[in-house]
């Protein structure tokens, strides 16, 4: 089964952790989409967890689940660029946009200042393609922040994966309470799904 039948999809994170939080349980339901995960620092700006056992958590989990790869751009943080900069890193790159169906961005409604950083640019990495894009919900996505497509996904297989980001479980959105809550929706409850991840289709295109 393909996500919104596309073939193969770019994951953008400004940190470890950001994509498997938000869409960990996609990648696992749908095995016929390639998931390519990129990356773009070791952390968050004053994280104090920052560095590379975040990135060999991340890796840990890329090797483990079949039809997803990741890589990371190597800088410290998201800030140490502007984001035409950023833009220019990912043009010029050994990143083959125009093989994408859809670029995965995070909300520009989020109280992380590092993931509207990352939102901002997505449009214009695809100002002349046809690429879609579509936003994922993280921890910090804000209530204004409205999602149209919703993931019915398994939670245990999920959590599972969550728990390999060790230098992560002390913090709240962490915890099993949280994950739970994290992945409730009342109308997806009325229609029988249980648990799942929220996705904003900013928009696609048929090739």
């Amino acid at each position: 089964m393909k996500f919104l039948n596309f073939d193969k999809v770019l994951c953008i994170g400004a940190h470890p952790d950001d994509v498997e939080y938000g869409m960990v349980g996609s990648m696992c339901k749908f095995t016929d989409t390639q998931f390519d995960v990129l990356i773009l620092s070791e952390g968050g700006d004053f994280d104090e967890s920052t560095g590379k056992s975040r990135q060999m958590e991340c890796r840990n989990i890329w090797d483990i689940i079949p039809n997803v790869s990741g890589s990371f751009i190597g800088i410290k943080h998201v800030v140490n660029h502007a984001e035409d900069e950023w833009v220019n890193i990912l043009e010029t790159g050994n990143y083959i946009l125009d093989s994408y169906d859809c670029i995965f961005t995070l909300p520009n409604e989020d109280s992380h200042f590092e993931h509207r950083v990352v939102n901002n640019m997505t449009p214009a990495l695809v100002r002349h393609k046809k690429i879609g894009i579509i936003s994922y919900r993280t921890p910090s996505s804000l209530d204004t922040w409205i999602p149209n497509f919703y993931v019915e996904i398994d939670l245990d297989e999920k959590i599972k994966y969550l728990k390999m980001f060790e230098s992560q479980l002390y913090k709240p959105y962490f915890s099993e309470k949280s994950i739970k809550s994290f992945h409730s929706n009342y109308q997806c409850s009325k229609k029988n799904m249980e648990y799942v991840e929220l996705f904003r289709i900013e928009g696609i295109y048929s090739k």
